[in-house]
């Protein structure tokens, strides 16, 4: 009965936050111009802060860089496949590749991590993270800024404006000089620890009660958006168990890191999606293909609750 109640612990925050996300768009408790200083809180400042404090005093080695390298790869495959799908099933979406690849880890993975595991281990979910941080603001950015007619420079410029990859660079930076175990270890260390702490306490309640108010279940391409849904969870279930079989030759598998390996492969598609749809009808199979996909991850999150 106690392993029911620490179950419920962990999920019943998620749904409720969820909850109460859904339930201000439909009430109209908030409107879309407060979500937007919602996201534009979390990646700008609490996301950063929660990244920059996972990776300052973190020490790097051969076995992150493998890491980064696997979890890129996956997620190349990842829009591989998709192009495959799409030549074998020619009625789905153009966009399928973009929904088979990337994850939604800033706005939806921390939050699940944190909730998991603590804020003191979100540095194993940064260092999953980072592989497809690095495709997601190089190959997928670029692909869909293309179909956009976008230029690469306006790309590569908007990617190094973006505050999160900031982040992670800067905190990779004090990481690796060894810079930030020297903080740590200094008389300021737990003052500057505290900093982050506080600044990214909030991130993890923000991110899903966004993600609850952006939910939208709509009738209108239920059937491909279904048709991209499972495509998403073949390819992902695949990669995964290549991700962790390819890590696990090569590196000893911490508990922490095994689960934020295969969180990480849970998480739909990345949200900004919907900004490239061209018209009604792309939307409404984007934003349809999302939310079906963000409700089959909150039932993984609730399955790898009881199994972690």
């Amino acid at each position: 009965m106690s392993d029911v109640f620490d179950v419920l612990v962990i999920v019943l925050p998620v749904v409720a936050a969820l909850f109460l996300g859904y339930l201000s768009k439909r009430k109209q408790l908030l409107k879309p111009s407060g979500i937007d200083g919602l996201k534009a809180l979390v990646m700008n400042f609490t996301l950063p802060a929660t990244l920059f404090g996972a990776f300052y005093n973190t020490e790097f080695n051969l076995h992150i860089t493998l890491i980064v390298l696997v979890i890129f790869g996956c997620s190349i495959a990842g829009l591989l496949l998709g192009k495959l799908l799409l030549k074998i099933f020619s009625k789905q979406h153009s966009l399928l590749p973009f929904i088979t690849t990337g994850f939604e880890a800033g706005m939806m993975g921390y939050g699940f991590y944190i909730m998991l595991f603590s804020q003191q281990q979100v540095s194993n979910f940064a260092i999953v993270d980072i592989g497809q941080v690095i495709f997601v603001f190089t190959i997928y950015m670029a692909l869909l800024n293309a179909r956009k007619g976008i230029s690469r420079q306006e790309t590569i410029v908007a990617m190094f404006k973006s505050p999160v990859l900031i982040s992670i660079i800067g905190g990779i930076i004090i990481g690796v000089t060894g810079l930030g175990a020297m903080i740590d270890r200094s008389p300021v260390g737990e003052t500057v620890a505290s900093i982050f702490n506080y600044i990214s306490a909030p991130t993890g309640m923000l991110m899903i009660f966004v993600v609850g108010y952006g939910l939208e279940l709509s009738a209108n391409g239920f059937r491909r958006a279904m048709g991209a849904v499972v495509s998403r969870i073949a390819i992902m279930a695949v990669l995964c168990i290549l991700a962790l079989f390819i890590i696990g030759l090569i590196m000893p598998l911490t508990y922490h890191l095994y689960w934020a390996i295969i969180l990480m492969f849970t998480l739909p598609a990345p949200y900004v999606l919907p900004i490239f749809s061209d018209d009604q009808k792309d939307s409404a199979y984007i934003s349809t293909s999302l939310s079906l996909y963000t409700i089959v991850s909150v039932a993984l999150f609730a399955v790898i609750a009881i199994l972690k």
